[in-house]
């Protein structure tokens, strides 16, 4: 992956490997998701609305034994959860340590779940009994399984109509083994790789994408695992509709040394803490920004087992940096709902006509190949913003501009002393990382200012102030709004403002008084 921080870093890193991490996918049989469908179903297959309770507990009683004959014909533990703190993941790994990774069943394990499903009530109206869609419990089947092409996977259906599944595996298991096939030598630790012998060839195996190949896979899982789809299908042809429901996508930048990367990644951290705005979280995802966006979007960093976690998130889609397994610094973008993004499609109007133009992504399996692109690129974007990180040259030399005198409709604006303690506390305010995600308004920013300052902020000091950032272009009002961001030269000026204090004035100024006034004093 061509980037401009790879480019600068190059000394540093032995290797790059991009791929799909966790995916989890859903199944729906269409026609059995809405009432009226469900309806027409029925009436196919002379089904009395009366007697749908029985005809679906008959239904969940076939997906269950057939889940318990599965379990034993492959020695598989059959096990049902009766408590929502129990992990699935945590029995399994137990599981595995003790079966090792053969493919095969690995596990069934059954809880209760709240989901979609359908109901027949009466209607007091008419005086008939109808079918109802509503949230009610039921059994949910999952099946553990290592595939010899996919890895360690889960195939989880849903006991009563609409008998929707959900399908899990990470692209990280499957890269594993295309590279076992081929012979290729990896360190794997912690779902990712430390070293890959053949860096090229592995990025080629994780590149190549065979959707339809997939999608057959899929459909004999579904199969295997839902016995009842040759009962549903007596009178029509039923089958599962295949959606993506998430996707992350990751980018492995792996290091030569832990040592090195993880002072590199503190300073990365401070970097983007101080820096990143909105603006830029939208550039990260290819979007635009607008005042409306700014309530959804959302930076955090969180300390994890591994070390610590960056997150920018918009809605439905969120960039992610981490330090994993020691010498590996992973970005990775996570899509939650695909049509957040736009790709240039056949659209399909209800007029009959058909039309190539920018529209919602579809959630079918066969946008994958968009998302690799879009995964691509929205790294790509977020590495060149990396990479900028301690190029403060152009911020130096622009710095004489905002410390003198401006003149602005007959009135006068003073500059921003770097020196000035009181101006510094201003800016710290500024970088709050509250402020910067979500922008502020004149009542945020007085609220933040009293916490630094003992003297008192009036709104129209407060209001002063703002005008005179204004004036500089440190920051910016969002239109028809009362909120404000800091501009990206805000953003660089202030940043080096508090970098000039605390990375040099005050080490300047210790290493004097230490070297120079503590021996005077001695003599003395």
């Amino acid at each position: 992956m061509d980037n401009l921080f790879t480019s600068k870093y190059k000394e540093n890193i032995v290797g790059i490997n991009s791929c799909f991490d966790r995916q989890l996918y859903s199944g729906t049989i269409i026609q059995l998701t809405y009432p009226k469908g469900l309806e027409r179903y029925l009436r196919a297959n002379q089904i009395l609305l009366k007697d749908f309770k029985s005809h679906a507990i008959s239904m969940a009683n076939d997906l269950k034994e057939n889940a318990k004959r599965l379990a034993e014909e492959n020695n598989a533990e059959y096990i049902y959860l009766n408590s929502s703190k129990q992990s699935n993941e945590e029995i399994v790994k137990e599981l595995l340590n003790k079966r090792g990774d053969q493919p095969g069943l690995v596990a069934v394990i059954t809880n209760l779940q709240t989901d979609y499903g359908f109901d027949v009530r009466g209607n007091k109206e008419v005086k008939k009994i109808e079918l109802k869609s509503k949230q009610r419990k039921c059994l949910h089947i999952y099946f553990y399984f290592i595939d010899p092409d996919y890895g360690l996977c889960y195939f989880m259906v849903q006991t009563f109509f609409p008998f929707k599944v959900k399908v899990y595996y990470n692209g990280h298991e499957k890269l594993a083994l295309d590279m076992q096939k081929e012979n290729i030598k990896y360190i794997k630790s912690d779902n990712c790789f430390n070293w890959i012998s053949d860096v090229d060839r592995a990025q080629e195996l994780s590149n190549y994408l065979n959707v339809s190949e997939f999608h057959s896979k899929l459909d004999k899982w579904a199969e295997e695992y839902v016995p009842i789809l040759k009962r549903l299908s007596q009178v029509w042809q039923m089958k599962y509709h295949w959606s993506i429901k998430q996707v992350e996508y990751a980018t492995d930048i792996m290091f030569e040394s832990e040592e090195e990367l993880n002072i590199f990644y503190k300073q990365l951290l401070d970097y983007c803490n101080t820096t990143v705005i909105p603006e830029d979280v939208m550039s990260f995802l290819g979007k635009r920004f607008s005042g409306k966006q700014s309530g959804r979007i959302q930076n955090s960093c969180k300390r994890t087992y591994n070390g610590f976690r960056l997150k920018h998130k918009c809605g439905a889609l969120s960039i992610k940096m981490y330090n994993k397994a020691g010498n590996v610094l992973r970005i990775e973008l996570t899509i939650n709902n695909v049509s957040e993004f736009k790709v240039f499609r056949k659209v399909n109007h209800k007029d009959g006509s058909v039309s190539k133009q920018n529209a919602a992504m579809e959630k079918s399996i066969y946008s994958l190949i968009h998302v690799v692109r879009i995964g691509k690129d929205c790294t790509r974007r977020y590495l060149d913003f990396l990479s900028k990180m301690d190029d403060n040259s152009k911020a130096i030399s622009e710095l004489s501009e905002f410390t003198n005198r401006k003149t602005e409709g007959n009135r006068n604006y003073k500059g921003f002393n770097p020196l000035n303690e009181n101006e510094l506390h201003i800016f710290q305010v500024l970088l709050n990382g509250a402020l910067i995600a979500g922008g502020f308004t004149n009542k945020h920013l007085k609220k933040y200012l009293s916490q630094y300052f003992k003297e008192q902020w009036t709104t129209s000091k407060v209001s002063r102030l703002l005008k005179r950032l204004i004036v500089f272009k440190l920051i910016k009002r969002v239109r028809h709004s009362y909120k404000y961001f800091l501009t990206e030269t805000g953003r660089t000026i202030i940043t080096m403002f508090v970098k000039l204090k605390n990375l040099t004035v005050i080490p300047t100024i210790s290493e004097f008084m230490n070297n120079d006034l503590s021996p005077a004093l001695c003599k003395s």
